[in-house]
């Protein structure tokens, strides 16, 4: 052990104030993402590694789940470098991040950081019954979309129940795939499914009729895109899916589900969403190398309603194949045990606020071995 400095012995034989207070301290660079600072005045640091980590946040309602959801997507956009997407904005709350605040700038002071606006754009589902207010929403950057009416008809059952009707589809099925509209459509179906099954081909029509009259699909509503192209400062062209090119382009969406989730295909939507972002990270040439970030405030909310079990599949297929796929799950509950083994079983850090139930912190103790002791604290 080093002999201690003049310095050391004079501060243990006369105390700090006697040290000039531009020795008393060292400047130190934090190389893990900082998260809280402890009761022990210690910071509490999540590492930053090359391992893809999910990552969960529990508690209360009003215990800061959002703010600390806010917290995570900065450092993992500037710090970490991920690409990140913000799955299941319910309420709104997403459009305060984009605005400037005084929270918490006195703790961020002591650790020598400052607030850093996310470029988030937010992104509008759209639907029959979309209202966009002109005052409040477009305060931020914004856009509609729809979904591809070829990705439509290839998952048509989830979206309607065809009954005998499957067989006749699953014929037309390339040939509907490139309509661009319902006369389109019409026209297939009158030219392929012979007369003695008239009733056949009109059940047909009233499913797309519906799908047309629901506003979801690209070419029902032109001004909402399914897809988008961006050019990079290198004058290069990429060409994909609407929230793949968002991300490419460097910005966060946030999907804004408060309309959507009201529509019996809202499971479908946000289904096709996750299984898109999890594809591209094995088919497309720039998600291929990159790592993805999900936010999914609210998690379970995502899968209550008309065929739930869509989406809380694709979900639970993040949660155990994620981190081979490269994408870290960032999700939020109220309710712990709402949340399926998939996912609690394979998060790695959970970030726990005030508990009303008992039940759920043995849960909690369960899954991450924590002591009795804790109990009370969370309690």
């Amino acid at each position: 052990m080093s002999s201690p400095t003049a310095l050391e012995l004079k501060a243990r034989i006369f105390g700090l104030g006697m040290v000039n207070p531009n020795l008393r301290y060292k400047k130190c660079f934090i190389e893990d993402i900082p998260f809280a600072i402890t009761k022990s005045n210690k910071i509490l640091c999540i590492p930053k590694t090359d391992e893809i980590k999910h990552i969960g946040i529990s508690g209360a309602t009003g215990t800061c789940k959002s703010i600390t959801m806010n917290a995570l997507l900065s450092w993992d956009y500037w710090f970490v470098k991920n690409d990140c997407i913000i799955l299941n904005d319910i309420q709104k709350e997403t459009f305060e991040w984009s605005i400037p605040t005084d929270f918490y700038t006195l703790e961020m002071k002591k650790i020598n950081i400052v607030p850093c606006p996310t470029p988030i754009v937010y992104v509008f589902p759209s639907t029959k019954t979309l209202q966009i207010d002109e005052k409040k929403d477009k305060r931020f950057p914004l856009i509609k979309m729809t979904l591809p009416i070829k990705e439509v008809i290839r998952n048509i059952e989830d979206y309607y129940a065809l009954d005998k009707s499957k067989v006749y589809l699953g014929n037309l099925s390339e040939l509907l795939e490139d309509c661009n509209s319902m006369s389109d459509i019409e026209e297939v179906l009158n030219e392929n499914i012979p007369k003695e099954h008239e009733m056949m081909k009109y059940k047909l029509k009233n499913i797309f009729e519906s799908l047309f009259k629901s506003a979801i699909l690209n070419v029902a509503v032109p001004e909402a895109p399914a897809y988008l192209d961006y050019k990079d400062k290198h004058n290069n062209v990429y060409y994909n899916m609407t929230i793949q090119t968002l991300m490419r382009a460097g910005l966060v969406p946030s999907i804004q589900t408060w309309d959507l989730r009201n529509h019996d295909f809202f499971s479908a939507f946000m289904s096709f969403i996750v299984d898109a972002i999890h594809r591209n990270q094995y088919e497309d040439v720039y998600f291929k190398k990159r790592t993805v970030s999900i936010f999914c405030d609210e998690i379970d909310k995502l899968w209550k309603g008309d065929s739930g079990e869509l989406v809380k599949k694709q979900i639970g297929l993040i949660g155990t194949n994620g981190r081979v796929a490269r994408i870290g799950l960032r999700w939020s509950t109220q309710s712990y045990n709402s949340v399926p083994e998939t996912i609690r079983g394979n998060t790695k850090y959970l970030i726990v606020s005030r508990k009303n139930d008992s039940k759920e912190v043995n849960e909690i103790r369960k899954d991450f071995d924590m002591p009795r002791s804790m109990d009370d604290d969370i309690l």
